[in-house]
């Protein structure tokens, strides 16, 4: 089912305000409700109104997996993973949390079904700018919830902005390459700046020419 579906509808939990669950329509809601011995009358049900989808899963047993075609399209699909056998593996969300496995298999869906329909290279590239888009968003949770020290949020935000740019236009290789000259500083670890280029070379749909073919002109 896609996240924008016309008629989708959303159960937002009262007591935390979260969204448990997403289904096409009220009556496939209610059969989700009932398997898992919930009441609606604990959930506030919204409809469909451009609530956007955001894959989250970042890491699988250790390796990138961010909106990776091959994993997402081929490995994910012949692991046909259970409750049981998604316990032996160490999934891992944006910001380093334990995955559950509704969460697991709701990103499964959604990603296979937009990586599986990918159209040429313009479907490509109509993807990785949706994609950069969806970085921009959990790298500013990540801020957000980030207790700066040493370095204030504008300084960050305008030391990033020319990795920004390219990532909203879907150059993923350009903004890594401009990544990977920045000094570290309080915010920018190492280790983010990794995950960040993790990130990047996972979710690259569009096969690039390679370092020796590709020239810039003057």
């Amino acid at each position: 089912m896609s996240s924008s579906a016309l008629g989708a509808v959303y159960a937002i939990s009262k007591d935390d305000y979260q969204m448990k669950y997403r289904c096409s329509n009220l009556q496939v809601l209610d059969k989700v409700l009932e398997l898992h011995r919930k009441d609606r009358k604990d959930f506030f049900i919204l409809q469909e109104v451009g609530m956007k989808y955001i894959s989250r899963i970042t890491y699988f047993d250790g390796k990138c997996v961010y909106n990776n075609r091959e994993f997402w399209t081929k490995t994910a699909v012949q692991a046909k993973l259970t409750p049981e056998t998604f316990k032996e593996h160490d999934v891992l969300d944006f910001l380093g949390n334990a995955v559950s496995y509704d969460r697991y298999v709701d990103e499964y869906n959604m990603n296979l079904s937009r990586l599986s329909t990918l159209d040429g290279l313009a479907g490509e590239i109509a993807y990785n700018i949706e994609i950069g888009n969806e970085f921009i968003s959990l790298f500013r949770e990540e801020c957000v919830k980030t207790d700066f020290k040493g370095i204030t949020p504008l300084q960050i935000g305008i030391k990033l902005a020319p990795v920004i740019s390219l990532v909203q236009t879907g150059s993923f290789r350009e903004a890594k390459q401009v990544l990977q000259t920045m000094e570290t500083d309080a915010f920018l670890t190492p280790a983010r700046i990794k995950k960040y280029i993790d990130m990047m070379d996972a979710a690259d749909a569009i096969e690039y020419a390679t370092k020796e073919d590709y020239y810039y002109s003057m």
